[in-house]
């Protein structure tokens, strides 16, 4: 029963649709057909002031010849003289006829005898009734076309009464100016588009025809309309009354062929009594029918449209059955992506709680607790990663992902991504080279956020997928970029791991996708690394490639347009100091050197460990850079006689075990890659230069008694943030809810806190509100410092913080150095 309601509603909506279709077609199409009668009825306006204007003219000219022979009493002879001389059109003559006799004479010989210039008139009907004639001076008198007793030639004559002087005594005579009928015509030009089906004629009050057009049949045109149109006698005379005694109009009639059409009648003022009649076929007016096949092409489509909804329909059931299929294997994926994220978050979880213990029953072997904890950073960095990737994805998926852009160095950036790698490269015995190329500007403006995202996604997964004592190489790359703002910021990693097939490939940016297969599962992932990557490519407007091939490795490239920032290192100089380099890695070389020379500093390169001692004798050095490897720790002893600053380069951790075993002394030391703002610092430090700019030793005597007060709902949270404040002499004190931390404020002395550590989520009042409320208070707590402590941590959640009047934001766990820097910048007065 309801598949066929459904049809019988189908179908009474498709009759509406073409039903209302149909009347505003109609409605259209008489509306567009009136506009083009208009435009009819103008153009024969047109042509009636055209054609007054010229029989006005002509009239003239005739009067002209009437004034002066009248004037000067000529004879006929003379007359005639007059008239061949001042008479210009070649196609128009003159005739004076007598009135008495209606004979006379031409200013042109007739066509059978070129001696012969006399006229008779007696046969030609216009001098029948005179009426036409008058005296007036602006009148127009103009005959109705008639053959030319001269040429034989239908034509129309303006006439004017003469005397004519005959040896003293005054004849009445008639001048005529005769005009072949064709130069009226020719005067009705119709160029403009759409009037070339247009035809006109002349006629009478009687309906005589004065200029007829070959449309009309008979000799009169009331007798022509009667003859094709079904009319009576009264519907005829209306007709005769509404053509000869109105303004002008239009009616339709049909003509000799039965056709309807359309003729448009105009009085022309200038005459007495005639009109002129504009003639066209109804279907060559400019109406667009176009309308009907639309009318037709909607039916056609709605009748389809049935069709399509009756298979659908009958179909339905089919859908049905591939929805619950597809719903199945939804929930399949979904209990397997849960399965996999259980297995993988229980991991480090397992490794967090098992050391935990050990730590508690070791407690006092300081060594193996040291050991311990640095086991637990790392797997609660993992979890916290994971976390990450899960919430992330989830954003990614939802569209609600943003850039929160901020000025960074990418020193800092590419310094976390090594320490971050260092590890699992340790681990693996990965040959990990990473190159700094071309980097002009340290200093960026952009989410630092998500290009760490991108670079460590990246790294991370080369890392994970190469096997033990394979290989990694990072470059990053500089260039101009076409906008002067910006600069191109390329990222390329290189492994030689297990690689990646084709058919993965095309899906490999789809969130949880990760190739099947006895290698890859014993690796652990989420399979939202690269969904996420690409996303925030995408976000930041860059691009993203990749090459693989199995067993062979995977190379991704990453571009992105990053601008810059105002902070620059261009003033960093170290004015005539001799560097010696000394590395293996041809390209870290290469890039060491042309950093040393932009400090206008002089660089010496060598790879030869062997020959630093022939270097160090040969030139005047001030200090040495050395890439540190186990094969060339022995060196350092041989170089350390010559009493001259060492700084050690490496890819490993600054504090790594093989430093400390080998008792290695150096002046410092910098990872690798090289930056022109580290090795500056460094060298500067090492050879003793500006000083007091370079005191690593950071000294919190000046943030100790300061007054924080910590909005913290959570007992554990607060220890820790309470533990760790305590360690550096400030005074903690909390509020359990949003509420609470609202009223503290309001009823605090001036002055009595200096900071506040905000929490977001919180009972009764969001921290969110809390600083709203404190924004909008009058007192001195309006403008307290206000950091946001919080587990939400992504961009959108940074600038809802700073929409609301907060001046920082702190994401959970809580990084120690991260709360001290933001407190020094409270202290110093840098919000």
């Amino acid at each position: 029963m309801k598949k066929i309601w459904i049809g019988v509603v189908n179908i009474l909506i498709m009759l509406l649709i073409v039903l209302f279709v149909i009347i505003y077609t109609n409605i259209e199409h008489t509306k567009l057909y009136n506009n083009q009668i208009k435009m009819f009825e103008s153009t024969a306006i047109r042509m009636n002031n055209m054609t007054e204007n010229y029989l006005k003219s002509e009239q003239d000219i005739c009067d002209n010849w009437a004034n002066y022979i009248n004037s000067k009493s000529l004879n006929m002879e003379e007359a005639l003289e007059f008239i061949s001389v001042s008479k210009k059109s070649k196609s128009a003559s003159a005739h004076i006829v007598y009135k008495n006799t209606l004979t006379g004479y031409s200013t042109s010989p007739s066509i059978k005898d070129s001696n012969n210039y006399s006229i008779s008139y007696k046969e030609i009907g216009i001098f029948n009734n005179t009426d036409w004639i008058l005296e007036k001076n602006d009148s127009i008198n103009v005959s109705r076309a008639y053959t030319n007793p001269i040429d034989a030639i239908q034509s129309m004559a303006f006439c004017r009464s003469i005397k004519l002087n005959d040896n003293g005594n005054s004849i009445d005579a008639f001048l005529l100016r005769v005009i072949p009928v064709s130069i009226i015509t020719d005067k009705w030009t119709l160029t403009q588009e759409g009037e070339e089906n247009i035809e006109l004629s002349l006629i009478d009050p009687e309906g005589n025809y004065i200029i007829r057009d070959t449309v009309y049949k008979n000799s009169n045109f009331f007798e022509f309309y009667k003859s094709y149109n079904k009319v009576n006698e009264k519907e005829l005379d209306a007709l005769k009354k509404n053509i000869t005694g109105s303004d002008g109009g239009s009616f339709e009639m049909k003509n000799s062929l039965g056709t309807k059409c359309i003729i448009a009648h105009t009085p022309v003022g200038t005459v007495g009594g005639w009109i002129l009649l504009s003639y066209i076929e109804a279907n060559n007016l400019s109406v667009n029918n176009d309308n009907w096949m639309l009318v037709g092409i909607i039916s056609v489509g709605l009748f389809m449209l049935f069709i399509i909804d009756l298979i659908y329909m009958n179909h339905f059931y089919i859908k049905l059955k591939d929805l619950s299929r597809q719903a199945e294997l939804a929930n399949k994926a979904k209990t397997d992506f849960l399965s996999t994220m259980s297995h993988d978050i229980r991991t480090p979880m397992n490794a967090i709680v098992g050391l935990t213990t050990l730590t508690e029953k070791n407690i006092n072997d300081t060594k193996l607790v040291k050991e311990y904890n640095s086991k637990i950073a790392l797997a609660s960095n993992h979890l916290l990663t994971l976390i990450n990737d899960i919430l992330d994805i989830s954003k990614v998926e939802s569209g609600k992902i943003s850039l929160n852009p901020i000025s960074f160095s990418i020193v800092e950036v590419v310094e976390n991504l090594v320490n971050i790698s260092n590890p699992i490269i340790k681990e693996k015995n990965i040959d990990f080279k990473i190159h700094a190329n071309n980097i002009k500007y340290e200093y960026l403006y952009a989410d630092k956020l998500r290009i760490n995202q991108i670079f460590i996604n990246i790294l991370s997964n080369a890392l994970k997928y190469t096997e033990k004592g394979g290989s990694v190489f990072v470059d990053l790359i500089e260039d101009d970029s076409i906008n002067e703002d910006n600069v191109k910021l390329t990222y390329i990693v290189k492994d030689t791991g297990i690689g990646m097939s084709k058919e993965f490939m095309d899906k490999m940016y789809e969130p949880f996708m990760r190739e099947t297969d006895s290698r890859i599962n014993r690796i652990e992932g989420t399979g939202l690394g690269l969904a996420i990557t690409k996303k925030m490519v995408d976000i930041m407007e860059g691009t993203i490639e990749c090459e693989s091939e199995l067993e062979k490795g995977t190379t991704f490239k990453i571009n992105l347009e990053i601008k810059k920032d105002k902070n620059s290192n261009d003033d960093l100089k170290l004015d005539g100091i001799n560097v010696l380099i000394i590395d293996e890695d041809e390209i870290a070389l290469n890039n060491a050197s042309k950093l040393i020379n932009s400090l206008n500093a002089n660089a010496i390169i060598s790879n030869d460990y062997s020959n630093v001692i022939n270097l160090i004798n040969e030139n005047k050095i001030d200090i040495i850079i050395l890439d540190l490897k186990d094969n060339n720790i022995e060196i350092l002893d041989r170089i350390r006689t010559e009493d001259i600053p060492i700084l050690i380069t490496s890819i490993y951790d600054l504090f790594d075990s093989d430093i400390s075993e080998n008792k290695i002394i150096a002046s410092g030391f910098i990872t690798k890659p090289l930056f022109k703002s580290t090795l500056y610092n460094k060298i500067s430090e090492a050879l003793g230069i500006n000083k007091e700019n370079n005191n690593n030793v950071i000294d919190y005597s000046d943030i100790s008694n300061m007054n924080i007060l910590i909005a913290e709902d959570n007992d554990i949270n607060y220890e820790i943030i309470k533990e760790m404040l305590n360690m550096y002499s400030i005074n903690v004190f909390r509020a359990e809810n949003g509420l609470e931390c609202l009223n503290i404020i309001k009823d605090s002395k001036p002055n009595e806190y200096d900071l506040i550590f905000m929490d977001i989520q919180m009972p009764k009042m969001n921290g969110l509100d809390v600083t709203k409320n404190i924004r909008s208070l009058d007192t001195w707590a309006k403008n307290i410092p206000i950091i946001a402590m919080t587990a939400d941590a992504f961009s959108e959640n940074v600038n809802e913080c700073l929409m609301v009047g907060m001046n920082g934001h702190i994401a959970k766990p809580i990084d120690l150095n991260i709360v001290l820097k933001e407190i020094r910048r409270i202290k110093e007065g840098k919000i």
